[in-house]
């Protein structure tokens, strides 16, 4: 009887044993570009379903932010202070329906553009209140940049009218009568190489030494802080939005904005005393893409 479940169970083991030989022949007998080019889809797709880094601004205005719908260009002055800060007017402009303040460079040429900064100063006493004002910890807001000129040249020796590199800094003079640097901006992925405006590259200034008194306080007659673009590729104008005032706590501050919509002298340029400024901050100017400011705080 032993012999005769031998007699049938072996040729079953033989027979299955066989077919998983031919299936291993059959699948080991697949070039081996196939298998590399299946493996390699398979990681191109999980790259592809990741999201793309971005610079992009608030998907809504915070409901304290400076959206120039109330507020007009008379918050800001443009610094035009030695031979590299770029002269301009300032102007609110809807763009697709949305307004924004806009500085129109009207001295920064083909010639001296990789020297140019373009400079604005905004006044605090005329967004919050003083007590509001020594509350400040974190500032923010959007930059857009408009090229108005074909001088930019790609890696491929054609010219076109975009912006290129988007980049800057900032600061401020503080309750302690010194000037503080806030850590340089700089975009990518804005669109800065493609369109003509590009898209918004956001911007956050920190007062990171607020403990040591770095900060505003509320007996300052003139708090101001200044915006800076320097290492322009084109000659271009630049457009700021949602600005935004946050306490340590990241609670945004209301506005108390005291002003016209329709603003003052679009043209009007300030000097080193109407914005506070002290020599420690002019040389700030000569600071160009690339190169450390050994003045700025930066965050570790």
């Amino acid at each position: 009887m032993k012999h005769l479940y031998l007699y049938y169970i072996i040729p079953l083991l033989m027979a299955v044993t066989c077919a998983g030989c031919e299936r291993n022949a059959q699948d080991s007998s697949l070039p081996e570009d196939t298998v590399a080019a299946t493996e390699t889809a398979a990681v191109t797709e999980t790259e592809e379903t990741a999201p793309p880094p971005t610079n992009a601004p608030f998907p809504e205005a915070d409901p304290n932010a400076v959206t120039f719908d109330e507020v007009g260009e008379d918050i800001a002055v443009v610094v035009a202070d030695d031979e590299a800060a770029a002269n301009g007017t300032l102007s609110i402009e809807s763009v697709e329906g949305n307004r924004m303040l806009k500085f129109t460079d009207t001295s920064t040429t083909a010639e001296n553009m990789g020297d140019m900064v373009q400079k604005l100063s905004f006044n605090m006493r005329s967004l919050l209140s003083p007590e509001d004002i020594e509350r400040v910890s974190r500032i923010e807001f959007d930059l857009y940049a408009e090229a108005k000129d074909t001088l930019f040249v790609g890696d491929d020796d054609i010219s076109r009218q975009v912006p290129g590199w988007i980049g800057g800094g900032g600061g401020t003079v503080t309750a302690d009568d010194e000037w503080y640097g806030f850590a340089d901006f700089s975009g990518s992925g804005l669109n800065e190489y493609d369109l003509e405006r590009s898209d918004a590259c956001h911007v956050t200034f920190k007062f990171l030494l607020a403990a040591s008194g770095k900060k505003w306080d509320a007996s300052m007659t003139e708090p101001n802080f200044l915006v800076m673009r320097w290492g322009m590729q084109n000659r271009s104008d630049i457009y700021i939005d949602n600005l935004t005032f946050y306490d340590t706590d990241g609670n945004s501050i209301p506005l108390s904005y005291s002003g016209s919509a329709e603003g003052g002298d679009a043209t009007e340029t300030a000097d080193s005393d109407s914005t506070d400024m002290t020599d420690e901050e002019s040389n700030i100017t000569d600071v160009t893409a690339g190169e450390d400011d050994t003045t700025e705080e930066t965050e570790e």
